[in-house]
């Protein structure tokens, strides 16, 4: 073991989301997206492993997203316990206060 977090394990646990009572077809589609999903999470954890606290438009703007991407993925790692979301806000690219997260030691 070398102390660096297992970015792939961290995102075994994450499981598509939906509710109990949408039709099957939101079902389907939450398990479609899984392995895509799964991939960007990846991609978040070795930003934040690679650069550090990072806040979701920061990630969004190293990865080249839509402005909303990285703080979906933040959500659903922040669920899993494979990130947190520090006290410390830092200046968006626009101006406004964001948390920054990290990967959990």
């Amino acid at each position: 073991m070398t102390g660096q977090p297992d970015l792939f394990m961290a995102t075994r646990a994450l499981e598509p989301k939906y509710h109990r009572g949408d039709p099957a077809t939101s079902k389907i589609a939450a398990v479609s997206v899984r392995e895509y999903a799964r991939t960007q999470q990846r991609a978040v954890l070795a930003y934040l492993a690679t650069h550090g606290p990072a806040t979701a438009d920061a990630v969004d703007a190293a990865l080249g997203w839509d402005n909303t991407r990285a703080g979906r993925r933040l959500g659903e790692l922040r669920d899993a316990h494979a990130v947190e979301r520090l006290d410390e806000t830092v200046p968006t690219r626009t101006g406004r206060p964001a948390h920054l997260y990290r990967v959990v030691p």
